[in-house]
């Protein structure tokens, strides 16, 4: 969840280190970063954003503007859409 009064997410430098490590060994799995209050980042995303962002006074956190997430149903679909899949799925399994 973003802070209530700076409108920001406080992400993990090590969380992010271990996401780009993960990536590098694992280049065509895709990444996200699902925040509390369903708003999606990928690692490449919050370390462009890092540029911009301001480093928590402890050096351990990213603080990133929330507006720079994206929709949950945006990057992953509306929930309307899945049924439809499974529907399919369960044909060709027959």
């Amino acid at each position: 969840m973003p802070s209530t009064h700076t409108q920001r997410y406080a992400i993990s430098r090590k969380s992010v280190l271990a996401g780009m490590q993960f990536l590098g060994m694992n280049a065509p799995v895709p990444l996200y970063y699902v925040l509390g209050d369903l708003r999606v980042l990928t690692p490449a995303e919050i370390m462009h954003y890092i540029a911009y962002a301001s480093l928590h006074f402890s050096g351990s956190y990213y603080l990133i503007n929330s507006h720079n997430a994206h929709r949950f149903d945006d990057v992953f679909g509306e929930v309307g859409a899945l049924p439809r899949v499974q529907e399919r799925h369960l044909r060709w399994a027959s």
